[in-house]
């Protein structure tokens, strides 16, 4: 028995480890930049993630952000810039930390996301909340508009940015990745029921716990319904069970047997939920696990929308085997 559990548990290694590498390879742009390189730090703050994310890939960091904590890039690529809190954080809990920090540093110029529907998580989040805030102290304060789509964002920031000729050479990257990625998409229902877990660390003890994204959260709406499968975690979720940021707590991994995925999904750190899902057997017959379909993808909270296209292709890949580009337009 122990050496049937040790080869089931060797072949789960390898899928994690083998599709992490071979799909993280596909993903230019912000995940594969490093935080300084080829960047211009501008005398501004910057006010909303889709806003960054567009500056950071016209080659451009703020002296300052406002971003959600939950996006991965606020604490890798762009670790570098200073963070003054999420826009949950400056307008609601400490109104006036834009302008404190742009008058003491005494940076003028104040450029704002204006996008409907800003959070998924929390609906009452708007960056435009701040302009209030900076409204009669002197500041330049210019917004940019995402009701028309990320390209026409991308045009309005290479002006503001003096970057036209670079924001043309993104729109023109954008839209070809985004087309490549929109072919590669099923034509019909993939009907697999699907669980997304992510590790997290507890500082540097060693040790970690595992949450599972909710149903109806951004891996629905961008990758799951467009392809026609079904996130499982509502079986995981017992009466009472907090949601926090679209994430509940797996208190025990022999659980995941009550959704019986097709596919597990790791975001974030994979390492720790690979190893939990190796100490329980009773985990080694359900078809993610048996048929190797248990992969590392990068998490999608409609933040880096430059980086879209690719994330879009990797979780096409991982949820269609057989995705080959379909023919016309």
């Amino acid at each position: 028995m122990f050496g049937i559990n040790q080869k089931k548990y060797l072949n789960l290694s390898l899928c994690v480890v083998f599709v992490s590498l071979g799909l993280i390879c596909l993903l230019p742009g912000l995940a594969a930049s490093g935080p300084r390189e080829g960047k211009e730090t501008a005398r501004v703050i910057m006010v909303g993630d889709r806003l960054v994310d567009i500056a950071y890939n016209l080659g451009v960091l703020p002296e300052a952000m406002v971003v959600r904590c939950i996006w991965p890039a606020a604490s890798s690529e762009l670790n570098s810039v200073r963070s003054l809190g999420c826009p949950k954080y400056v307008t609601i809990k400490n109104k006036g930390a834009v302008a404190k920090f742009a008058a003491t540093t005494g940076i003028k110029r104040i450029l704002i996301e204006n996008s409907k529907d800003f959070s998924l998580y929390a609906p009452d989040v708007n960056p435009m909340k701040v302009v209030a805030q900076l409204e009669g102290k002197g500041f330049d304060v210019e917004s940019v508009d995402f009701s028309d789509g990320i390209e026409s964002a991308i045009e309005q920031m290479g002006r503001l940015l003096n970057r036209e000729a670079k924001a043309g050479e993104l729109i023109k990257s954008y839209k070809s990745r985004l087309k490549k990625s929109l072919k590669r998409m099923p034509d019909k229902k993939q009907n697999k029921k699907v669980l997304i877990l992510r590790g997290i660390p507890v500082g540097n003890t060693g040790k970690f716990f595992v949450q599972v994204e909710a149903s109806k959260g951004y891996s629905d709406r961008f990758f799951l319904e467009p392809m026609g499968c079904e996130n499982r975690a509502d079986l995981l979720q017992s009466k009472g069970t907090q949601v926090t940021k679209g994430y509940f707590l797996l208190k025990n991994m022999a659980d995941i047997a009550k959704a019986n995925p097709d596919v597990i999904i790791i975001t974030g750190e994979s390492f720790p939920v690979q190893k939990a899902l190796s100490k329980h057997s009773s985990l080694f017959d359900i078809p993610a696990v048996k048929n190797h379909e248990i992969y590392s993808l990068p998490l999608y909270i409609d933040s880096s929308v430059i980086e879209y296209p690719n994330i879009l292709m990797q979780w096409t890949s991982a949820l269609c085997k057989q995705a080959t580009p379909r023919r016309g337009p």
